[in-house]
């Protein structure tokens, strides 16, 4: 019985330990194309106000520890640089027709 206590605490760490590496693997993989985003609507000349604030926030909280908050910071960033690109895509075609 007491061998079996050990190996189920034994793979209950592995198991978190394995989904931590996984949840930090994302977080490094959002903020990378985030900032790879915010590069494109920066050569746009259309980066959104708070985008590059929430970023730093992320990079903030990553070394903080908390990974949760970083991860949706840095997912929000990632958005806002899309939606910066799509909304200097929009603007460029606008104008009066007639």
């Amino acid at each position: 019985m007491k061998k079996m206590f050990v190996f189920t605490a034994i793979l209950a760490m592995t198991l978190s330990a394995c989904a931590a590496m996984q949840a930090n693997q994302e977080l490094d993989d959002t903020i990378a194309q985030a900032e790879k985003e915010i590069a494109a609507a920066k050569q746009a000349k259309y980066v959104w106000r708070d985008t590059e604030k929430f970023l730093a926030d992320a990079k903030q909280l990553k070394a903080d520890g908390d990974t949760e908050g970083a991860t949706k910071l840095a997912k929000k960033a990632l958005f806002e640089a899309k939606a910066a690109q799509k909304q200097a895509q929009d603007q460029a075609k606008a104008g009066p027709k007639f």
